[in-house]
């Protein structure tokens, strides 16, 4: 039974991710994205920085 199970869940699998393949949608070219990859890249310092920087203005707020 185990086998059988196994076996039917693997295609189901197997058959979806061909599905998801067939419509995906075209790869984004090269340089578009290294571009989208580095604002990524500035987005994620950025909140980290904000982030860092409220947390350092709250800790200051709390000690008056």
């Amino acid at each position: 039974m185990k086998k059988i199970v196994k076996k039917l869940i693997q295609k189901l699998i197997k058959k979806s991710v061909t599905e998801m393949v067939e419509n995906a949608p075209e790869i984004i070219p090269e340089s578009d994205s290294k571009k989208e990859l580095w604002k990524f890249i500035i987005q994620c310092i950025i909140s980290i920085l904000t982030s860092i920087l409220t947390a350092l203005g709250a800790t200051s707020c709390m000690g008056f």
